[in-house]
């Protein structure tokens, strides 16, 4: 899924998100070391807002790229495909995709 306005420079919704150096505030790591656990991981470049916890499923990972400049947002599936990119954070459109694919937060117990 694209949100809009469209990250330029990444790779597209379906493509396999390819391995390379990053930095999350420490030395640098590779991207598939630190995407290896499982669920689904959201990769927020250097300048790009916060997520509100409300959007976040419990299968759902942050990490924000210190070393990527931008304000977008890749969210990549499990098998390591990016199933969602956009060139802000945009809450709506990743609630919308992560609905979709069954991972969106679950609304609170109504008791």
């Amino acid at each position: 899924m694209e949100g809009a306005p469209r990250l330029r420079g990444a790779p597209r919704p379906g493509d396999r998100l390819p391995d390379a150096t990053v930095s999350v505030g420490g030395p640098p790591l590779r991207l598939h070391g630190l995407l290896a656990r499982p669920g689904v991981h959201l990769l927020l470049q250097s300048d790009a807002d916060s997520l509100p916890d409300a959007v976040l499923g419990p299968h759902v990972t942050v990490v924000r790229l210190t070393n990527s400049p931008g304000r977008g947002v890749v969210a990549v599936r499990p098998d390591a495909h990016v199933g969602f990119r956009c060139g802000t954070a945009d809450a709506a459109g990743l609630s919308d995709w992560l609905s979709l694919i069954g991972q969106a937060a679950s609304p609170p117990n109504r008791s």
